[in-house]
């Protein structure tokens, strides 16, 4: 038996699994920065969530996870795996859950920051590392649940996806604010 954590098949499942979430997440983050869809920029409940919380972010998620959801279905069928994950299911399903799932997790967080009186899309300074890191994990862990409950998936690569995701998610978010398309880096 061996004493890895992943086989090699695993990181490549972990990639897959991330690649709808990165598709989904820049494409938001545009549609934000180009205002699309304006008028749903409405807030799904002000005083628990805050004024960036929106329906439209509801609607564009899994739609712009979809893209992602494909190509992750085509590289996992080029590369043959010998255990599928993401073809076991249709790409309009996997986005439209794992598009929610995205948005639901971030609820929790959005309600505890404004619950400790931290503005909308700042972060905290007394618990600035923790909020961090909760930021870029959350719509993670959400995806991940969803994919969890509807697809074979097994736990050492749920935690692991979790961990890269969640590293993948702040880089991606720092190079954004570099280019001008976040107002801040996390």
């Amino acid at each position: 038996m061996s004493s890895n954590l992943l086989r090699q098949e695993d990181y490549l499942h972990v990639l897959l699994l991330a690649l709808p979430l990165v598709v989904g997440g820049v494409l938001h983050m545009l549609a934000v920065k180009w205002n699309v869809l304006s008028y749903l920029r409405i807030p799904i409940h002000q005083r628990w969530f805050g004024q960036n919380k929106t329906w439209r972010g509801f609607i564009i998620m899994p739609l712009a996870t979809w893209p992602g959801v494909v190509l992750s279905q085509y590289l996992e069928g080029l590369f043959d795996l010998n255990t599928p994950l993401l073809t076991l299911q249709p790409a309009w399903y996997l986005a439209l859950a794992s598009g929610l799932g995205y948005c639901l997790a971030e609820l929790p967080n959005s309600y505890l920051k404004r619950r400790l009186g931290i503005r909308e899309g700042q972060t905290s300074e007394k618990y600035k590392i923790f909020f961090i890191i909760l930021d870029q994990a959350d719509s993670i862990f959400g995806c991940l649940i969803v994919y969890k409950l509807i697809l074979p998936l097994p736990w050492n690569i749920f935690w692991f996806t979790i961990a890269f995701g969640t590293l993948l998610h702040l880089f991606i978010n720092v190079s954004l604010y570099k280019l001008k398309v976040r107002k801040n880096p996390f």
